[in-house]
């Protein structure tokens, strides 16, 4: 059912594809599934729309987990939120965002 909530771009057509897995390591296969990227070495882009909301005086949080299974010479991962009017099929790095988070891993001049 995640591929309902969850849309791959398509701006370009080589981007790695996602699946749903609890990976190598995990405490219940079950319940600690979540999405993946499945390809080495490739340029990935999902999103997901939520309710609007408003936080105006109050606090806003963000958090994402990420579980890296695998060793990486040169990676990153990045969190971004967009404006309502993204086109999700059609999202790509240029893309308009309001709040970005997120790193690279790896040797310098990869790393931080």
């Amino acid at each position: 059912a995640w591929t309902r909530r969850w849309v791959e771009s398509k701006h370009k057509p080589d981007y790695g594809r996602f699946v749903l897995t609890a990976g190598k390591f995990y405490g219940d296969a079950e319940k600690d599934k979540g999405i993946q990227t499945s390809q080495d070495a490739r340029f990935y882009a999902i999103s997901s729309r939520f309710e609007p909301f408003s936080n105006r005086d109050k606090t806003l949080v963000v958090q994402f987990t990420v579980k890296h299974e695998q060793n990486i010479d040169c990676g990153g991962g990045y969190v971004k939120l967009f404006p309502a009017s993204l086109s999700q099929e059609d999202m790509h790095g240029d893309s308009e965002y309001n709040i970005m988070f997120g790193g690279s891993m790896g040797p310098p001049p990869c790393g931080p």
